[in-house]
């Protein structure tokens, strides 16, 4: 590392260092007087007199509601606190309770510790309890249903748990949804954005969900410090999500934030993950008030050095700060978080092919773009409420704000036309400037009620997300070199700070915006009802939405808008769950769509210039079955998803659009649990066959869709040595069989397969909680093609990665 390097890094350290005191110091007033008023809570409780007949009450419980005497409601399976999952090195010792017999879910009110609890039809501190092994949850938010169990969910969905997070020491997303089958990455590891494949299908990082909502979740990376829970519902999802920015057909990612349990939180963790980055960790949680209504949680998180890519460095920081409110029948939160990422000298990259086949995979260490730097900085706040208006009625709304930008080079960073040799002349530095503001909003009124032998669930939702992006560039043209002996690129000039202005280095990145270039509106209402019979053994849910969709674009130098489109559509869907024998075995099925915008053709040369298409519509047939035993939990789906859209043909010097179908069909298994005691285990396999099915001009028709390979596994295991009191060993084996990264299937990169090794300790010293974590991702230091980008671009996954942390709880 140079000197030009460090001083950057040592100046952007300190920048990222004063934020983060700033809000630790903000943060700290709010955390010690909870936990003053507190202590004072309990002192008084214990100096208080002998009770007797002119005593003060007590305040009066939450009035029972009225279900909760049946069967537990299939939306009523989660818990009432906010569980941050087991503690790592006494996860084992939860299968006690769950061993005796196949738990279905645990009791849905409990109120501990006098906090008020949530009903069925509420969200906020509802969060569904870990399955047996601490690894995946009971269940998850299932879009404007609200949270429910997995069993109760005719859907393949997976929960990710942050004690699995931070057992695997997961840094990013990308970790997280390492561990399953039907999730690939679109975009290398360790580059600046992460992109998704779920089911074949892309998801952007953009199309993330924050708490429900879209449009409010990090760029770039996302923080996984802050996070409690990773859900992941496959397939596609108007009626539950309404449409996402850019469609997201394969699935729907959530991320639910961490908040205050009932029991105390703080912890300090100290980092290193190669090559030379340190990294450090609070995290603190209280409740406070006369039976604890209010409560706080704060994560910080400061990391910066060199990475596994050659000559990089990244510094990174995250503020999150989460505040709720629960009382009787009002329950109320608030999220803000603060994350700054810098990447500096460097970035992962994509390549396409060129000639009679594919180049072998440099090493994954190869940094091509030394001297590039990037910069993600995001802001959000978000608030959400619940009032319970009626016994088992409950009116919910939710508001959110974020302000993301990003310099440098973000995008563009690509290798084109790579040959046997490896030499490239098609590569072409970008060096971005924009930002997006967000305003996302929803709400809507949820409830359950009777009539005769059948059990009602519905809900009224209206949704609507305003997106404002700009975006401008400076560049370079393409110049020459090689995957396997890089040279130093050109460096592109920075982009002007407002439109026709010389950038001044002086001046700071973000100090003037450029001109707004795109604006999105997308705004829904949807209704939906789960009509359930013989103590809900028997479930279906219909429903419908209405979706709007508007757009605008505009040119950067005058602000003239140059396009605009505005179409509505209405998307149903039907789902259908039986439970023949008990409630150990469900069989479902389901039919749902998935929305992508539409567009109005623009290109004055087109043949259908200034036609206009309504939003794309996919389509998803699902099938499966889910097995229950309280220990081992299995998931079988079988499903059939048709997505179209438009593709550009030229031919004898005309142009058209023309609709293009591709079809994916694929077989998925799912397995969590602890089916011993002190073994955990987690993962499952996808067979997946992808087929372009109508091409704009035939020569694609038949041909397997780019970027899906016949077979995904994933598998993770862990083992308490029994021979030594908390330490548990950890392993992961992930294969992803051949594919193609082409349409016209000329290009074929091989299969592939990773294996992950971990040990942790866990201990006590001196009454304070002490966890030791050694990871090491890429054991074997493999370097290959790992999956596609977009169409004719191929994916590089991360070189051997060492991760070690250390955790006081206190």
């Amino acid at each position: 590392m140079n000197k030009k390097h460090s001083n950057f890094s040592c100046l952007e350290s300190w920048a990222i260092g004063k934020k983060s005191l700033l809000v630790c110091g903000l943060g700290a007033p709010v955390v010690i007087a909870l936990e003053i008023a507190s202590a004072s809570a309990q002192n008084a409780s214990q100096t208080l007199p002998p009770v007797t007949v002119d005593a003060p009450r007590e305040k009066p419980q939450a009035k029972p509601l009225q279900q909760t005497q049946r069967p537990v409601a299939s939306s009523a399976r989660a818990s009432s606190v906010h569980p941050s999952g087991p503690r790592p090195h006494v996860a084992s010792t939860t299968r006690g309770a769950t061993s005796a017999a196949p738990q279905v879910g645990p009791p849905l009110l409990s109120g501990a510790n006098g906090v008020a609890p949530s009903p069925p039809t509420g969200e906020i501190g509802n969060l569904p309890p870990a399955y047996a092994g601490g690894e995946v949850a009971r269940g998850g938010r299932l879009g404007m249903l609200g949270n429910r169990d997995f069993m109760d969910t005719p859907f393949n969905m997976t929960s990710y748990t942050s004690a699995l997070i931070e057992n695997q020491q997961a840094r990013t997303l990308q970790q997280v949804l390492e561990n399953d089958p039907s999730v690939r990455m679109a975009t290398s590891a360790g580059h600046v954005r992460e992109n998704f494949r779920i089911r074949g299908f892309p998801v952007l990082g953009s199309e993330l969900a924050l708490n429900g909502m879209y449009g409010l979740a990090p760029d770039g990376h996302v923080p996984t410090e802050f996070l409690e829970r990773v859900e992941v519902l496959k397939g596609p999802g108007a009626l539950l999500n309404g449409m996402a920015p850019f469609g997201a057909v394969g699935g729907s990612i959530n991320l639910v934030t961490k908040h205050a349990s009932d029991a105390p939180i703080t912890s300090v963790s100290t980092d290193y993950t190669s090559s030379s980055q340190f990294g450090t960790h609070i995290d603190v949680g209280r409740r406070g008030g006369d039976h604890n209504q209010f409560g706080v949680r704060y994560n910080g998180v400061y990391r910066s050095g060199g990475t596994a890519l050659d000559d990089q460095w990244k510094v990174r920081g995250l503020n999150a700060l989460a505040l709720d409110f629960r009382e009787e029948r009002v329950r109320l939160s608030i999220d803000a978080y603060h994350s700054q990422e810098i990447f500096k000298n460097g970035s992962a990259f994509m390549a396409s092919f060129s000639g009679i086949g594919v180049a072998a995979a440099p090493s994954a260490s190869t940094n091509l773009f030394v001297g590039s730097n990037a910069r993600f900085e995001n802001k959000a706040v978000m608030a959400r409420g619940e009032l319970d208006v009626a016994e088992n009625v409950t009116v919910f709304a939710g508001i959110g704000f974020l302000d993301s930008r990003n310099f440098g080079f973000t995008n563009g960073t690509q290798a084109q036309g790579v040959n046997l040799l490896g030499n490239y002349s098609g590569a072409r530095i970008v060096n971005l400037r924009g930002y997006t503001n967000s305003l996302s909003t929803q709400g809507g009124i949820r409830g359950q009620l009777d009539t005769g032998p059948l059990r009602h669930q519905f809900v009224l939702s209206a949704s609507a997300l305003k997106l404002s992006q700009s975006s401008e560039f400076g560049a370079i043209s393409p110049y020459r070199s090689n995957i396997y002996l890089p040279v130093v690129p050109p460096q592109a000039p920075p982009p002007p700070v407002v439109p026709n202005t010389a950038f001044r280095w002086g001046q700071p990145y973000f100090a003037t915006d450029p001109r707004k270039t795109g604006e999105n509106y997308l705004a829904s209402l949807a209704f939906a009802d789960t009509i359930s019979a013989f103590d809900e053994r028997i479930q279906f849910i219909g429903g419908l939405r209405s979706q709007r969709v508007m757009t605008k674009t505009f040119q950067a130098n005058t602000g003239f808008e140059t396009n605009s489109y505005d179409s509505h559509r209405l998307s149903p869907a039907y789902a259908l769950i039986v439970k023949p024998f008990d409630n150990r075995l469900s069989l479902y099925a389901n039919y749902i769509e998935g929305l992508s915008q539409g567009l109005r053709v623009t290109n004055p040369l087109a043949t259908n210039y200034n036609e206009s298409y309504p939003p794309f519509v996919s389509k998803q047939i699902e099938t499966g079955a889910k097995l229950d035993l309280g220990i081992l939990a299995n998931t079988l789906s079988f499903y059939e998803i048709t997505q179209p859209t438009l593709a550009t043909v030229t031919s004898g010097g005309l142009v058209s659009y023309k609709p293009v179908q591709q079809r994916n069909q694929g077989i998925e298994w799912n397995v969590f649990g602890e089916p011993i005691p002190g073994f955990r285990v987690l993962g499952g396999v996808t067979y997946m066959i992808g087929v372009i099915t109508q091409s704009a001009d035939g020569k694609t028709t038949g041909k397997n869709a780019f970027g899906i390979p016949r077979w995904q596994a994933n598998f993770y295991g862990e083992w308490d040595i029994p021979y030594l009191a908390g330490l548990t060993a950890e392993g992961r084996v992930i294969y992803t069989s051949a594919l193609y990264v082409d349409s016209l299937n000329y290009y074929r990169i091989p299969e592939w397969a990773r294996f992950d090794a971990g040990l942790r300790y866990a201990t006590n010293i001196y009454g304070t909680d002490m966890t030791l974590r050694a990871n090491v991702n890429n054991l074997f230091d493999h370097s290959y093609w790992s999956g596609a980008y977009n169409d004719g671009f191929a994916t590089l996954d991360a070189p051997r990665t060492v991760l070690l942390s250390t955790t006081f709880s206190f």
